[in-house]
Order: C-alpha cells, then structure tokens, then sequence
C-alpha cells in the first residue's frame, strides 16, 4: 500500500532579467556597493535552484507561518535575513504602505538625474505609479559609460529593489520599491512580503510566488549539511529534504560575533510584519505602526550559550503537527511515530541501537543543560540570602576573657545571633521548595498535554 502524501502544488517563480545580471557583472572590484547597499549583487549573480525551491515550497504550513517537516520546523528571522544581505534592521518604524509619494527632487538626487526627467519618466501601470525597468536600464548604462560608478550603482541597486527584492510581472519598479530604497531599510518587508506570498500561494494553491525567491534559497542553504548540497547519491530534492533530521539541521551560524535580537515589538508577544501586498481587513495597520515604535530586543548574551538540542516534548509536539498536515512526499527512513491521545499504543518503528543511543545522549544532555541552569539560579538564590543575613544580625554581646596564655587589653567579642523569625523562614523555604518539586511534575504533565493540541503557542512571526 503507497503512502498517504499531500497533494502538490504547482508554483511559478519570477526570474531575473538577463538585463540586470549582465550589468551585475560590470561592478567594480575596487566598488563600495556593499558598504552603501548591502550584499544585493549576489541575489542577482547567484542563481537558484527551482527545484529545490518548489519543494521546500510544498512544506509550508500556512497555520504556524513556517516549513513543517517530519520532526522540525523552519521559519526565517529578521536576523539571518539582516546578515544575509549585509545590511542592519534600522531603529525605526518599517515600510507602512502609508507613505507619501516620494518627491521628484529626492528621488532625482537620489538617481543622479535631473527632476524633469523624473518626473516625465514616472508612469502609472495598472494603478500604481514607479519607473519603467528600461528606462533605469538605459539609465544604469549611460553612467556606467560615462565612469560615474556611484550614479551608476545607486541606480542599479534601485533596479535590484524592484526587480529582485520586490519583484513586479510588468517589469516594472513601481513607488513601493522606490520608497523602500530611499529608507534603506527592507529587512523586515522583505520577511513579511516573503511569509505573506507563501501563504497566499498556499491557499490558493497554485500561482506565482511574488516575492524574493534568491533570498529565500540562500537562507535555505544555509541551514543544510554539506552532504545535502553536495548529493554524492544523486538523490531528488524531495528525498534529500525528507531524509533530514532536527540532529542534522545546522541551527545557527558559526560567527562569534555579538548580535541582537527582536523578540516583541509593543503590545504584541510577537513581532508585526507587513509586506507590500496584500489587503488589511481587520484593520490591524494602524496597530502594528504603533507597535513598532516600542520594539524589545535581547542581547546574545543575555541568552546564554548556543544549544540547538530540542526539548522530548516539542520533538514529540512536532511529529504529531507532521502527521496532521501530511508530509509530501514520503519518507526515506523510518520516522517516529507519536499517539494522538493519552493513552493510545505507540506505533513507533523500533530503532537500532546506535539511534537509540543518539536519542538517549540528546535527552540527558538537555537534561543536564536544565539542572546546570537551575544550580547557578539557587547559587545565586544563597549568595544574596547570605548577605541580607550578616547585614541584619550582627551585633556585640559580651566581653571575652582570653586567659594567661594571651597578653595584652580585654577583647570585646562579636556574635551573629539569627532571629527566630529567620529560622522559621528557612523551615518556611525548605517546605516551599519540596512543594515547588512536587508541582514540577504536574507541570510537565501538562505541558506534554497541552503540547498534544494541534494548535501550538502563538508564533513569532505573522
């Protein structure tokens, strides 16, 4: 009997004009494009695979807003998208949609050109106003004949904004890109243009992702094994993806370097993103606006140390979510199996030695990152017990006789003496933690319960 797999969903992508890689590869070696627009010549120079992109595309879960795959899940991040392309999530509100049109003279001097022939070369297509690709085509190569590489790069990064990052059917870098160019900040309506036309795509199953392919395959890749990329068995990207395990993802990057994380943004527990398409019938716009101007982050190193081991029950949580979306295609190794409900007899494969081996080291290795976390918190619980202590209870109490063997003047003598009230609020603590240690149990049990529901925690991007 076949196994039961989702239904494919046929998906188109918009391609990079020939046009822009040709004048890609007239850059200078001696430029600054990286330092004033962020490594967005590699989006156009380095092609993607379709293949693997219309595969990973059939993992998209549209509730949870990321790849679900047998026993973990993908979805990108400000962060990896802000290395990626080299450039830094400013500390100001992102692309709204609510913006103004630019004014002729910024754009002009932003283009090196002058504001007439702005203004006789903005067009309006199919209700939107921007500049025919073209017409920045002919534009881009004008300079770059003339020498002015600076006028030249300006334009050709605006070229990639529209074409690449924000691509439009008609060939067209319409006033969004435009606007999106000028604030130098598409990080974070990069991410929400690329998770809205997966869902959208999704839903409608079938169409054409409108969105910034080139980046979407980079991060990717970036999160794959060697082997994977290097396919020595000639494997189908379906069979390499379905291959994969939590244990050979790699989780996050090898750089030392300190960063910063977005973790809420206002009122939200997540963090609001919009795109540059898409409708807003609930009105959440104008909520989101507000909540960006109140953005909480955490430093790297408030985090503590990188562990990319996940926790038995989100393992477990995931598989379930795997069995109820129905992966693909199907598998290529056994996968576990989990019950549905409390109490059903697990249909786990039996596993070899050396896997359940793996398995066991991971679980006690989690286990033990938990215990050391939980020694350094009582740790530090004592030291300050400690102190409030010998603030509170030191006083003198008596003259102390040394005898004959000791010469010199009496000595006064110093005794801690420790109220009542303090003992029977250590008997009060020790109770406490018994309780606390009991109740850990119930807790676990119903985390497991309530990771058993499909619907799992509010995500953090929407």
């Amino acid at each position: 009997m076949a196994p039961i797999t989702r239904k494919f969903i046929k998906i188109n992508f918009v391609s990079v004009p020939t046009e822009l890689k040709e004048l890609v590869l007239e850059v200078p070696r001696n430029s600054r494009f990286v330092e004033r627009h962020g490594c967005l010549l590699r989006l156009v120079s380095s092609d993607f695979e379709e293949d693997m992109m219309r595969v990973l595309f059939q993992f998209f879960d549209p509730t949870h807003h990321c790849f679900t795959f047998p026993d973990y899940q993908l979805v990108p991040t400000l962060e990896e998208f802000s290395e990626l392309l080299c450039l830094p999530i400013r500390d100001q509100v992102p692309f709204t949609g609510l913006e103004e049109v630019p004014k002729s003279e910024v754009m002009a001097s932003a283009l090196h050109i002058e504001k007439s022939e702005v203004e006789s070369n903005w067009e309006t297509k199919s209700g939107v106003k921007g500049f025919l690709a073209k017409f920045l085509l002919k534009k881009a190569r004008s300079f770059l004949k003339a020498m002015s590489y600076q006028a030249f790069e300006d334009v050709l990064a605006l070229l990639i904004y529209g074409l690449v990052l924000f691509p439009n059917p008609d060939q067209f870098v319409d006033v969004h890109a435009v606007t999106l160019f000028l604030a130098r900040n598409p990080v974070p309506t990069l991410l929400g243009d690329i998770l809205h036309s997966l869902y959208t795509r999704t839903d409608k199953k079938r169409g054409t992702l409108m969105c910034c392919i080139p980046l979407l395959s980079r991060w990717f890749i970036s999160h794959l094994p060697r082997s994977v990329l290097r396919n020595e068995q000639r494997m189908q990207w379906s069979q390499r993806m379905m291959s994969l395990s939590h244990s050979d993802i790699h989780w996050y990057t090898r750089s030392d370097k300190d960063f910063t994380i977005i973790d809420r943004c206002g009122e939200f527990p997540n963090v609001p993103l919009l795109g540059i398409r898409g409708d807003d019938p609930q009105n959440y716009r104008r909520s989101f606006i507000r909540a960006w101007e109140k953005v909480y982050k955490y430093d790297s190193k408030e985090l503590g140390q990188k562990n990319s081991i996940p926790l038995e029950p989100y393992l477990r949580w995931v598989r379930i979510r795997a069995q109820k979306c129905i992966m693909p295609y199907p598998a290529v190794r056994p996968v576990i199996i989990e019950p549905e409900f409390e109490g059903d007899a697990p249909q786990a494969k039996k596993m070899n030695p050396l896997e359940q081996s793996v398995k066991d080291l991971q679980v006690q290795n989690a286990e033990f990152q938990a215990l050391i976390l939980s020694l350094d918190k009582g740790q530090e619980e004592l030291k300050t017990l400690l102190t409030k202590k010998e603030k509170k209870a030191k006083k003198p109490v008596g003259v102390l006789n040394m005898g004959r063997r000791f010469r010199g003047p009496l000595k006064k003598a110093k005794e801690v003496e420790i109220p009542e009230e303090t003992e029977q609020e250590e008997g009060a603590s020790g109770k406490t933690d018994q309780t606390s240690n009991n109740g850990s149990g119930k807790q676990d049990e119903e985390e497991e319960d309530y990771y058993e529901d499909e619907e799992y925690p509010e995500d953090k991007y929407r």
